[in-house]
């Protein structure tokens, strides 16, 4: 309905302006028989100039933009024929425009005529008013050239607003500063080439049309040329920037000369920065505190190839392979330099798992065949053990220290399995199953340890597929590490959520916290900070986890207690 009113009411507004004009075409026009009998050569030439300079506009950036000559060959012809042979011109160049433009729709034609015809007849009112005389170019009339530009300039303008109205424009005032602000130079430009073909029309008026027509044409086509040009390197560099933008690679392009910086995408996203933030930090010379190895190789200049830095993001630290090399010009000066980088974030991680389990997978072929060659004379000793326990009496056991001999053999056997368990832990046998059940069926290790420990579970029933036995060894070996570090009054939280396609499972204890220092050697073999156990604990839960194709991260650790986060993909 809207839309329905909007289109209404600017053919309202369209058939005013039409009536307008060409009821002011009939008032004032009278047949130019004199001048036609007199100059017929010089009013073809008129037309023709006209026709030719309305379908050769000079076109100007942006794009879209084109300044059209015909409006100075009107006022030329005003200032020194008068209203009459004006309209005349304008009638007879619309007809053969027309004709040969039939592709634009009629009434844009006639609605083009009644505008012209508008703009015209109202600059001759404000040229007589103000003072000019019809004629050739006077000194005297400056001021009423200028008066007659300025209301032709703003008659089209009111014309225009007129048109944005009707169409309930939502910004209108907007439009109509930006359309003056276009159009200033434009009708200044119009205002100098119609007093300067007023002066050819003084010399010789037949000879200064062709002149001027062939000027504005050679001009148009120059700038036509020029606009092409500058279109194809705009499209050139917008290309050129599209194809740096795709690139998972961050580049910094820097121009020595005008002190400037550009980056792409990947840049920008990478560093978190502008290029005007970079610029800022450049313009500093001084390296800034945070990120510093890679701003160190940026303002010294020093050509690279694949450096391994650091670098903080909001809390993430990346590992970035930066590279800096120059760049010529045709005639190999040095013009800037190039200075791109790559995320090995996600490559470094892989390294260092995959160096790892390599470290693990020796590690466990050793341990593997030291434990069957240990644990067979230890069976041995067990069993000779057990046979002196059975004959000795109590005093022969107290005196023998039998009891206690046994007890390190059993813990001796303990370490053995865990060695075991950890070269081999073997492939998981999957089946569906829950968190909780696996906890439920894990009998409670309050006589674990010497404090009170409270177990807290808040896991829902999500099913994932995992190995029943070795899940239970991972959950035994967090809740024995965890138990062990409390002091006091000790609560350990067992809690989980689904994130995307992956399950996760939070192990949650309110200790004192893992050193820094450790966090980093925390996952290998027979690494331990306390008196008893073998530090394998938490490289089997590793061992076990990865085989399920998860991971384990100390997620949080603080003075207020530790945080183990389980990752585990969901079924599909």
């Amino acid at each position: 309905m809207e839309t329905y009113y909007q289109r209404h009411k600017l053919m309202i507004n369209l058939l005013v302006v039409f009536l307008l004009g060409f009821g002011l075409f009939i008032v004032h026009v009278q047949t130019p028989v004199h001048f036609l009998t007199t100059k017929p050569t010089l009013f073809v030439l008129l037309v023709v100039s006209l026709v030719l300079l309305t379908i050769n506009t000079v076109p100007l950036p942006p794009k879209g933009n084109s300044l059209s000559m015909d409006s100075a060959i009107f006022l030329a012809i005003l200032f020194v024929f008068g209203l009459n042979l004006s309209l005349w011109t304008l009638f007879a160049s619309g007809v053969v425009y027309g004709l040969l433009k039939r592709d634009i729709a009629w009434w844009k034609h006639l609605v083009n005529f009644a505008m012209y015809t508008l703009m015209i007849t109202g600059a001759h009112y404000i040229f007589i008013w103000t003072g000019g005389a019809i004629g050739f170019f006077q000194a005297s009339n400056l001021l009423s050239y200028l008066t007659t530009l300025i209301s032709y300039f703003f008659i089209n303008i009111l014309i225009i607003g007129v048109f944005f109205y009707s169409m309930n424009h939502p910004q209108l005032i907007q439009e109509m500063k930006s359309t003056l602000q276009k159009s200033v130079s434009n009708y200044a430009i119009s205002l100098a080439s119609a007093l300067l073909l007023a002066l050819l029309f003084e010399s010789n008026a037949v000879l200064g049309v062709i002149i001027f027509t062939v000027i504005i044409l050679l001009v148009s086509k120059g700038f036509k040329e020029y606009f092409y040009l500058n279109e194809e390197i705009n499209k050139d560099r917008s290309y050129r920037q599209q194809i740096l933008n795709s690139l998972p690679v961050g580049i910094i392009t820097a121009d020595d000369k005008q002190s400037n910086f550009s980056l792409n995408t990947s840049a920008s996203c990478l560093l978190d920065l502008t290029a005007q933030e970079i610029t800022d930090v450049i313009m500093m010379k001084q390296r800034p505190l945070f990120n510093s190895s890679f701003w160190e190789i940026m303002l010294s200049k020093r050509i690279c190839q694949n450096v391994k830095v650091g670098y903080s993001r909001g809390g993430e630290d990346l590992h970035l392979l930066v590279s800096q090399s120059v760049l010529h010009d045709e005639e190999e000066n040095i013009i800037g330099r190039i200075f791109y980088f790559i995320d090995i974030t996600e490559t470094e991680e892989l390294e260092k798992r995959m160096h790892q389990s390599e470290k693990l997978a020796a590690l466990g072929e050793l341990a593997a065949g030291a434990a069957h060659e240990i644990r067979n004379p230890l069976a041995v000793l067990h069993g000779f053990f057990s046979l002196m326990k059975q004959s000795f009496t109590k005093e022969e056991l107290e005196r023998y220290q039998v009891p206690l001999l046994m007890k390190e053999l059993d813990r001796i056997n303990a370490i053995i399995e865990d060695m075991l368990l950890m070269a081999r832990p073997g492939a998981p046998r999957l089946e569906a199953t829950t968190f909780k059940s696996i906890i439920e069926e894990i009998p409670t290790y309050h006589d674990m340890v010497k404090n009170e420990v409270e177990l807290k579970v808040m896991l829902d029933d999500t099913e994932i597929m995992v190995d029943l036995k070795q899940m239970k060894q991972v959950i035994y070996n967090l809740y024995r590490n965890s138990s062990e570090a409390l002091i006091d009054k000790g609560v350990i939280t067992i809690s989980s959520q689904k994130c995307n396609r992956n399950y996760l499972i939070y192990f949650k204890d309110n200790g004192p916290g893992i050193k820094e220092e450790m966090k980093k050697s925390l996952f290998h073999p027979f690494h331990t900070s306390k008196e008893t156990g073998t530090g394998l604990g938490l490289t089997i839960v590793q061992r076990i986890i990865e085989n399920h194709q998860g991971s384990i991260e100390v997620y949080e650790t603080s003075s207020k207690g530790t945080t183990f986060l389980i990752t585990l993909p969901l079924s599909p």
